[in-house]
């Protein structure tokens, strides 16, 4: 497994699913597990919070994240 290729407090730009759809978002990742979750081992994954809503996303998958954001 790669390291993260993502750090604490950088605002990302991410894909997350919901049932029948991918939602698309930007947030502050929260929380970095480097070696993923319980749900999965193969790549890092992130918690982002979303501030203006109150939300926070947990278990992005690296693949998810689309990019750093200015």
């Amino acid at each position: 497994m790669n390291a993260p290729k993502f750090k604490r407090d950088e605002k990302v730009r991410f894909r997350f699913p919901r049932k029948d759809t991918i939602e698309e978002h930007v947030g502050v990742i929260f929380v970095v597990d480097a070696y993923g979750t319980m749900e999965q081992g193969e790549e890092p994954s992130y918690d982002i919070r979303i501030p203006e809503e109150h939300a926070l996303y947990k278990h992005v998958r690296e693949s998810w994240v689309i990019g750093k954001e200015e």
